[in-house]
């Protein structure tokens, strides 16, 4: 059973806000930044001063993720859903070309070379279609996530020596991916967009997970021993991830 708290700290003029999370199954403290903030992991019986003294002793390097993030969220422009506009799938771009259909009661998104064909109603009003094509679009992803996560998951846990777990596609806008106590793994349909590189990280990273529940040493070793790069793929996810949510 999770305890999650909201707690903040000032350090050389700034405040650094972050979502404190106790678990039985923590034994050490952790602390991850991405764009929805900063997650402090930790367990269940350590006290708030104990928390404090460890993200004040980290916080110059929480500031300067933070700052990373805020520059890269500077960098995205909104999409607009019309022709002409760039999607990715397996890292690759595919352009978006947008065509009316007397028959589109339904946009179903099919992929003709590197475009991407969304059909669309006649004289539609502009907020409706771009509606239409986002979900058009969203179901074409998830379509292709439910075929290859299975795939990849599969051949990472034969490289552990692990059964291969149930996975589940699912929408979360702030995680890539997350492993139950009971095995099962979810991952987020937009990581279908990234390279097959960084996909595989996640999907190792939550494979590791059902070896060891945590992010202890046993954990990262055991991630390096299948993945020797693996803070490589990390950064790179850090870099190109906010491009993928839409």
């Amino acid at each position: 059973m999770k305890q999650i708290d909201k707690l903040d700290i000032s350090y050389g003029g700034e405040s650094i806000s972050f979502r404190l999370e106790r678990t039985a199954r923590r034994k050490t403290i952790a602390i991850s930044v991405g764009f929805d903030g900063v997650r402090v992991l930790a367990p269940v019986d350590m006290i708030d001063q104990d928390v404090t003294a460890h993200v004040r002793k980290k916080a110059p390097w929480v500031i300067k993720k933070l700052a990373d993030y805020r520059d890269l969220a500077s960098e995205t422009q909104p999409k607009e859903f019309v022709s002409g506009e760039s999607f990715h799938y397996l890292g690759r771009p595919y352009r978006l070309r947008v065509v009316e259909d007397p028959n589109a009661i339904v946009t179903r998104v099919s992929a003709r070379g590197q475009t991407l064909v969304a059909p669309v109603l006649p004289q539609q009003h502009y907020l409706i279609r771009r509606a239409s094509i986002r979900s058009g679009l969203r179901q074409w992803y998830v379509e292709k996530a439910k075929r290859r996560f299975p795939e990849r998951l599969s051949a990472v846990s034969s490289t552990l020596g692990n059964d291969t777990p149930q996975v589940l596609v699912v929408e979360q806008s702030k995680r890539w991916g997350s492993c139950e106590k009971s095995g099962k793994i979810r991952l987020n349909w937009r990581l279908v967009m990234a390279p097959a590189s960084l996909i595989d990280y996640v999907i190792a990273h939550e494979a590791c997970h059902i070896l060891f529940h945590d992010h202890s040493h046993r954990f990262w070793r055991s991630l390096e021993t299948i993945m020797p790069d693996y803070e490589s793929r990390i950064d790179r996810l850090d870099k190109l991830g906010h491009r993928l949510i839409w």
